[in-house]
């Protein structure tokens, strides 16, 4: 497992950064997972917040611990010195007898000795060998990771088989398996106390009735904040613990805390046996065992501890910073989104005055030469002898001034609506015949009306004759009123 200062720049930065974004503490367990990822921050965080790939991790790095530990039992066990132990415990065995009045006798009598001893080997060997069989022989047909699936029934089992037959009062056990109570310990940088028993061996009730109930050690253990896993070699996840921790004599308990190996400062700490407790021994025993462990272990865990904390309080830092800088970075954006947005509605207001403005113009242009277009159609003045007759029609127009022109009988009321249009070009003589065709896309609106004032009858452009309409034939006097804008005209 790569270490931090085993690590580039390049890698030191991805996993701040790593660590910042799934808010992962443990070291090793980020290190796990770039690790897979060949240092791929998005896969790696991708995994994290993955539901199948988070139960691979978790698995992974639960199997990493039990290695941890496994490794340490084997190679990096540092057992605690008499002087720190107190009095060593060892298995109980009955006592050899060293008795100088027997020497010439056992002198004489040794290739008898070896004999025995190793027919007595044999004798253990076979009775270990089928005690273990019969103890995992019930579990064989269930698969050990179906086993691994349910841990915290095992210890249920466990902890309801213990009340049973010593009651309620005992350490407290941790409700779940053995790896789980590891990671557990790491995490929270705690002792963890193993107690392995088995129903084999005759000091198990014994250390059961008396040491694991004891209030003392009870006491001791809450006030330490030291976690209790308890399991029996006849399942399999206490069986397999046994052989992990290279347990041979029961009750069996170990010491394990996380440290880092070799008493480096800069190595990755790892879940460690510090010592480990055989055979019948009183709760003074081990609570003064855990106190030494306690006390030559602590300081290093205590360490540890305060730069997590440290750790935390930068990483909670720079999330505050983040934090604040995003929250800028967003009202910025949001400032610059909303000037955006009026700067876009200015320049669309703009455009479409400039459209309006455009349209104004063109409708102003084609209502001019639609004016030029009715001059070149519009008829001359009929003589007063028309043979069809003539009605003689005065107009006041707008501005206060008056004109009067003779119709011919067939002459619409649209034709004085026509002729009141084009009245000040015909006046002005600024008609011009260039325009024969009116322009297209054009529909020509009159912006006023012609009425007669007495009674009030108002005309509107139509195709109806002037002869058929009473008020205007022979003679009449009409008045052209301007329309106001939104002005609508009721129909004569």
């Amino acid at each position: 497992m790569d270490t931090l200062d085993s690590l580039t720049s390049e890698q030191k930065d991805t996993l701040e950064q790593f660590q910042s974004v799934t808010q992962i503490d443990d070291l090793d367990d980020a290190l796990i997972r770039l690790t897979r990822y060949n240092w791929n921050l998005e896969q790696a965080v991708q995994s994290v917040f993955d539901g199948s790939a988070a139960v691979e991790s978790a698995t992974a790095s639960r199997e990493k611990l039990e290695e941890e530990v496994a490794a340490s039992t084997s190679s990096e066990t540092t057992p605690l010195t008499s002087h720190e132990a107190g009095q060593p415990s060892v298995p109980y065995r009955p006592h050899a007898r060293n008795n100088r009045r027997w020497g010439i006798l056992s002198f004489l009598a040794w290739p008898f000795g070896l004999a025995w001893n190793i027919t007595w080997a044999m004798l253990s060997f076979a009775t270990r060998y089928f005690s273990r069989q019969s103890i995992t022989g019930g579990n064989r047909r269930t698969p050990l990771s179906q086993q691994r699936q349910d841990p915290q029934a095992t210890a249920a089992r466990f902890l309801r088989e213990f009340e049973d037959q010593f009651g309620n009062t005992h350490v407290e056990f941790y409700a779940g398996g053995y790896s789980q109570a590891l990671e557990n310990a790491k995490r929270n940088l705690n002792f963890l106390m193993v107690v392995l028993q088995s129903d084999e061996h005759d000091d198990t009730t014994a250390f059961s009735r008396d040491t694991l109930t004891s209030g003392e050690l009870i006491n001791y253990l809450r006030e330490n904040n030291i976690i209790t896993w308890g399991g029996n070699v006849r399942e399999t996840e206490g069986y397999q613990v046994s052989t992990t921790l290279q347990a041979t004599t029961y009750p069996f308990v170990a010491i394990i805390t996380l440290q880092r190996p070799g008493g480096s400062l800069t190595a990755t700490p790892k879940m460690t046996v510090v010592d480990r407790i055989e055979g019948l021994n009183n709760a003074a025993t081990v609570i003064r065992r855990l106190g030494n462990a306690k006390e030559r272990y602590g300081p290093a865990l205590e360490r540890m501890r305060r730069e997590r904390e440290e750790r935390d309080m930068e990483r909670s830092l720079r999330d505050e910073q983040d934090r604040a800088y995003q929250e800028s970075l967003k009202a910025d954006q949001e400032k610059e989104r909303k000037a955006q947005l009026a700067r876009e509605e200015a320049a669309r207001a703009e455009e479409q005055a400039r459209l309006a403005e455009l349209e104004k113009e063109q409708l102003a242009q084609k209502k001019e030469e639609y004016r030029y277009y009715l001059c070149n159609q519009f008829t001359e003045e009929p003589d007063v002898n028309h043979p069809g007759g003539i009605a003689k029609l005065s107009f006041r127009l707008p501005d206060g001034s008056r004109v009067i022109r003779r119709f011919k009988a067939e002459d619409t009321i649209e034709t004085l609506y026509q002729f009141v249009e084009i009245y000040p070009l015909l006046r002005d003589g600024s008609a011009t015949s260039s325009y024969t065709q009116p322009p297209s896309n054009y529909s020509h609106k009159f912006q006023f009306t012609i009425m007669t004032p007495y009674p009030r009858t108002v005309f509107q452009a139509s195709s109806l004759p002037i002869k058929e309409q009473s008020v205007l034939w022979p003679s009449a006097t009409l008045v052209v009123d301007l329309l106001e804008e939104d002005e609508e005209v009721e129909e004569a």
